[in-house]
């Protein structure tokens, strides 16, 4: 017997009460693991209002990895969420560069900046407000 859970569904994030997810992805993602990548990210974009990405422990070996958080940060962005890749490497930001500006980037070892915080293992930017735009922090 299989357990079928239900995909969440996209919404607009209600800026009065944000649900942060923080992912540590390991390894090294290519071409093959593009798939589960985009599944864990769409089912994340869908229900939290911000993402965190920690690529610290990762390294993208592939543009359709760098894509698909594009993609999914652009997703996010739509409905007034964030997704934010911290402890980006110089590899990891050329890759995620090209693949679009929507992901907001903050290099590894990067100082706080005011406008984020502090930023390391459970940073959160506040929400953006009237003017806001992705920012890179590096």
């Amino acid at each position: 017997m299989s357990t079928m859970i239900a995909a969440a569904r996209p919404h607009d994030v209600d800026v009065e009460s944000w649900v942060t997810a923080t992912i540590r992805p390991a390894g090294s993602f290519g071409r093959d693991d593009v798939p589960r990548l985009h599944q864990m990210l769409e089912g994340l974009c869908g229900c939290a209002s911000l993402v965190v990405l920690d690529l610290e422990a990762t390294r993208l070996r592939s543009a359709r990895a760098a894509r698909v958080i594009e993609e999914a940060a652009d997703g996010l962005e739509q409905r007034g969420g964030c997704l934010l890749c911290i402890n980006v490497d110089g590899d990891t930001r050329a890759r995620l560069v090209l693949a679009g500006h929507h992901a907001v980037l903050v290099d590894r070892g990067a100082p706080a900046d005011p406008r984020l915080g502090f930023v390391g293992g459970g940073a959160v930017p506040a929400p953006r407000g009237d003017g806001w735009s992705p920012t890179v922090v590096g």
